[in-house]
């Protein structure tokens, strides 16, 4: 607790020092937002619920890594499962909403802010895009799609902002878009092929029948099949 307690002081601290960086999170929250009521998405209080619950269980699972990079990125039991669950549950814009908080939660466990850009492409923005995974109705498709999205994210963030951490001549062109998709992808794709093997065990139908059965008319994208 005195270790998050830390953090957390350390990342507003640097938020605060870093105003561009806090107005960067605020302007994508908003897009959300905007997207949510765009699409009729009603924030109701058992959803706000499960939301939270989501981004906890998220936080838990990455705070446990089984295998941490050494310069950032950790290989997780599925810690993203969540962000998926609640995207096909209840529509994209939800995955995308529980995704970006987490991000913003992850930020506020172990802050590293050197840019406003940097900051979007490091914590909210790959999570968000997990999210996205409920635009395809098949799990698998979506799943592969969204942590490939976040990866892109990630490897962006790479090739801008740490191409310091690359061997000698491979920290520029076409050597530093190829060490930074090796690095990133190495993790990556390790969860995600972690997340498909527990996709493939869970009761899916059963899991998605009740968490639906609990919103009913969340929303107009809740009636659709989102498997």
């Amino acid at each position: 607790m005195t270790l998050f307690l830390s953090s957390a002081k350390e990342a507003l601290n640097t938020l605060i020092a870093e105003p561009a960086s806090l107005a960067a999170l605020v302007i994508v929250l908003l897009m959300i937002i905007f997207i949510l009521v765009v699409k009729k998405v009603k924030l109701t209080p058992l959803l706000m619920a499960q939301i939270s619950i989501s981004v906890a269980i998220c936080a838990v699972l990455n705070a446990f890594p089984m295998f941490r990079m050494p310069q950032g990125g950790s290989v997780t039991l599925a810690s993203t499962l969540p962000i998926i669950i609640m995207a096909y549950a209840y529509g994209p814009e939800v995955g995308m909403l529980t995704g970006f908080l987490f991000g913003v939660v992850n930020l506020f466990l172990g802050p590293y802010i050197i840019h406003p850009l940097q900051t979007l492409l490091d914590y909210p923005l790959p999570f968000m895009l997990v999210g996205a995974s409920g635009y395809f109705r098949n799990r698998y498709l979506g799943s592969i799609i969204g942590q490939a999205l976040r990866l892109f994210m990630h490897i962006l963030s790479g090739v801008i902002f740490f191409s310091s951490y690359a061997p000698v001549g491979q920290q520029e062109g076409l050597g530093l878009w190829i060490y930074s998709t090796g690095y990133n992808g190495s993790f990556v794709a390790v969860e995600l092929l972690i997340l498909l093997v527990i996709l493939a065990v869970i009761p899916w139908e059963r899991f998605m029948k009740v968490l639906k059965n609990t919103q009913p008319r969340l929303s107009m994208k809740s009636t659709t099949d989102h498997q």
